[in-house]
C-alpha cells in the first residue's frame, strides 16, 4: 500500500469511526431509558473502542502525511 492510499485509508476510517462514536453516544446517553441495560453498556463499550481506533487513525493520517511531505494539521 502507498502513502496515498494508506492517507486516503486513514481518512476514511476516522470518518467512520466518529459516525459510530456519534451513534454509541446518541444510544447511550440521549436514549438510555429507551435501551437495555446490556445495549447501554455495549453502547459505553464501543465509545471507548470507536474513540482509540479513531486516535490510531489520526496517527496512520499523521505518518502518511509525513511520508508524502504534506505539512502536518
Amino acid at each position: 500500500m502507498n502513502h496515498t492510499q494508506l492517507l486516503r485509508s486513514a481518512n476514511i476510517a476516522m470518518v467512520v469511526f466518529l459516525v459510530v462514536a456519534c451513534g454509541a453516544l446518541s444510544i447511550a446517553y440521549l436514549q438510555e431509558e429507551k435501551v437495555s441495560l446490556g445495549m447501554t453498556v455495549f453502547m459505553h463499550i464501543s465509545l471507548v473502542i470507536s474513540a482509540a481506533l479513531f486516535k490510531l487513525a489520526y496517527v496512520v493520517r499523521l505518518i502518511a502525511q509525513d511520508k508524502l511531505g504534506q505539512p502536518l494539521v
